[in-house]
């Protein structure tokens, strides 16, 4: 291969990695923008009822104020990790981050609290801390590590990878046991999977850790009264109209975008989240953008995170390190899966588990994580030899145009 040929494929993955980092950034800043007006909407409700109600204290901030602020701190969060090479996150920093979001999440067996049948929150004075969503990025970030050292041979022998795989399977014991949080063992087992895939893992020996999981999964539930009516109560609902008498969840939901429309009933003007509706600023805030802002609004939604899948899929492919392939893949089945199983639940494609829909949902600890990972993602982008000078030069080029355009004639 000549040489011209390695510099123009070369020039080539530069572009694309990028094009990819453009959308990456522009697709999350938008949904983070979009979902602090969401909140602001969805939490109105609550708001009125605590400044009507005199007997109950009022709450130091109000929860969009309070999602501006988790905003700002993550994107702090995320400029500062963007600023870091990824390649320090290798060795040590990715294995004490794994050991202490795991040290988080058995923590919940002392101090957790329970909610809404899920014991997976850890309350510090006026707040509280979810430790699944930090476990997900650091598992993240130590698998990609774990797996990247590995080669392509070595991932056709289950004792080369038993670590990674002995870890993960400690982490979802972690979500599963002491939790009980469905959704989130789903999340993980989309972000385990599906990285151990990518890295090019033996068909047949993740079949049978997929089936090993099902069995799992099918044990738990029937074991769990919660979740066991959760699934007997959506598969008749899959083939009947929705119950006008004795509405479930998923039912408000749909009422909620029925409501809607094409274009929605506006900004504020929903009605399901004032009493219906429950969660309607968390877990299913999608339902109330689909009422406020009809069939239109929830395409935005999907356009938008479709756009952040392209974005992490392009540096992902384009890459030329495995560990960054990696840490991109997995940041991808993470943002990606999560948002589009949330839009499943809430629509009543799939059964009710909770999950926060990524960047727009109300929650502090979803949106350090989310952001902390793409920070992360940002970083690994630009430590691809010449991404972060072309960012210079074009810097350089602007403040040039700038000073022309300004200069006295």
């Amino acid at each position: 291969m000549s040489e011209d040929v390695i510099v123009n494929e070369q020039r080539e993955q530069r572009d694309a990695i990028r094009t990819g980092l453009i959308v990456v950034i522009v697709s999350t800043v938008l949904l983070v923008a979009f979902g602090i007006m969401m909140v602001s909407s969805a939490t109105a409700p609550s708001t009125v009822g605590a400044a009507n109600n005199s007997q109950e204290s009022a709450p130091l901030l109000s929860n969009a104020a309070s999602q501006v602020i988790f905003a700002i701190i993550g994107a702090i969060v995320c400029f500062v990790l963007s600023r870091i090479p990824y390649t320090y996150l290798k060795g040590w920093p990715a294995h004490a981050a794994f050991i202490a979001a795991l040290l988080l999440q058995f923590l919940l067996l002392a101090i957790g609290k329970e909610v809404g049948g899920n014991k997976n929150w850890i309350g510090i004075g006026p707040f509280s801390i979810q430790p699944s969503e930090f476990l997900k990025l650091a598992t993240v970030v130590w698998l990609a590590y774990m797996l990247s050292s590995l080669t392509l041979d070595q991932m056709r022998d289950w004792r080369q990878f038993r670590w990674p795989a002995a870890g993960a399977i400690v982490a979802l014991g972690g979500i599963v046991v002491i939790s009980r949080d469905m959704g989130t063992a789903l999340i993980f087992v989309l972000i385990v999977a599906g990285m151990f895939w990518i890295a090019g893992i033996n068909r047949k020996i993740l079949s049978g850790f997929l089936v090993c999981g099902v069995i799992a999964a099918a044990l738990f539930i029937a074991v769990s009264a919660n979740h066991r009516q959760r699934i007997l109560s959506f598969i008749p609902n899959l083939f009947t109209l929705p119950d006008t008498h004795a509405p479930t969840q998923a039912e408000f939901a749909q009422f909620a975008f029925g409501t809607g429309g094409l274009f929605g009933a506006g900004i504020g003007a929903g009605k399901e989240k004032w009493q219906d509706l429950p969660e309607p600023h968390t877990d299913y805030i999608f339902a109330v953008i689909g009422e406020e802002l009809g069939l239109f609004g929830a395409l935005i939604v999907i356009i938008l995170f479709l756009a952040l899948g392209w974005g992490l899929y392009t540096i992902a492919v384009h890459h030329p390190e495995r560990y960054g392939q990696l840490l991109v893949s997995g940041a991808g089945l993470w943002l990606c899966g999560q948002a589009f199983a949330n839009m499943l639940v809430v629509t009543g494609l799939l059964p009710v588990f909770g999950v926060p829909l990524p960047f727009i949902s109300y929650g502090g600890s979803s949106m350090l994580a989310t952001l902390a990972m793409v920070g992360i993602v940002i970083g690994c982008a630009r430590g691809v030899p010449g991404v972060r000078a072309n960012e210079r030069v074009r810097g350089r080029l602007a403040h040039k145009i700038s000073s022309l355009v300004r200069r006295p004639e």
